[in-house]
């Protein structure tokens, strides 16, 4: 259990940062999900959308690989504005960078993203962590940076397949993952029983220099 203070701060949630990041975030959602779906083909489905051929879904467009640092990959994505949207709704490009950790049982992953946003008139890192489904959400995620506590990730909300912690990470955060060797994320299955999965910080400063300038 972590008892260090947190230094990484809860995400303040707002309309205009949520869209700024939301149509990259949902498409690394869908594709976690899809690498995770049971074998069975025929297994139920619920929502809007349960009943619609894959044909009929809208695909979102897929990420464009601006450059690969280290473990990390820095990628856009351009969300063309909605259906039935005013003329003139301009389009949103999205940027984050990302590395996926695999875990110690078969089939366990996490996908951490880490994209700019402006929060209160200033530019904010923020942390998004993308878990399996199943995990035990009262304890969120907890980070490690060589060994070293450094705060947890809360969950924000679960998918049918996945579900994602966000927040902020602090500069003293950030400083640390760019000295860092290597970060442990560690999700609960409950409490007392925690899985590391591990990231390479190998590339973290050459990648997050490069998303500040997108």
């Amino acid at each position: 259990m972590i008892a260090k203070a947190s230094l990484i701060r809860s995400a303040r949630w707002n309309a205009g940062a949520a869209a700024g990041v939301g149509a990259f975030l949902l498409f690394l959602a869908g594709a976690h999900a899809q690498q995770q779906q049971p074998a069975n083909p025929q297994a139920q489905q619920f929502g809007p959308r349960a009943n619609q051929a894959p044909a009929q879904r809208q695909q979102p467009p897929k990420p464009e690989l601006i450059a690969t640092h280290g473990a990390w990959a820095v990628q856009c994505q351009v969300q063309p504005a909605p259906a039935g949207a005013e003329a003139g709704t301009a389009s949103v490009r999205s940027c984050g960078m990302v590395q996926t950790a695999k875990g110690e049982r078969q089939g366990a992953s996490l996908i951490l993203i880490m994209v700019k946003e402006q929060q209160e008139g200033k530019d904010v890192t923020m942390m998004r962590v993308m878990a399996p489904i199943g995990v035990y959400l009262p304890l969120g995620v907890a980070l490690e940076i060589d060994g070293d506590a450094v705060g947890r990730v809360p969950f924000t909300r679960c998918m049918p397949q996945t579900c994602i912690a966000i927040a902020e990470a602090s500069p003293p955060t950030l400083d640390r993952m760019k000295k860092g060797g290597t970060a442990n994320f560690i999700i609960y299955e409950g409490p007392g029983s925690g899985m590391a999965m591990e990231l390479s910080l190998k590339g973290f400063t050459a990648a997050l220099d490069e998303l500040n300038k997108l």
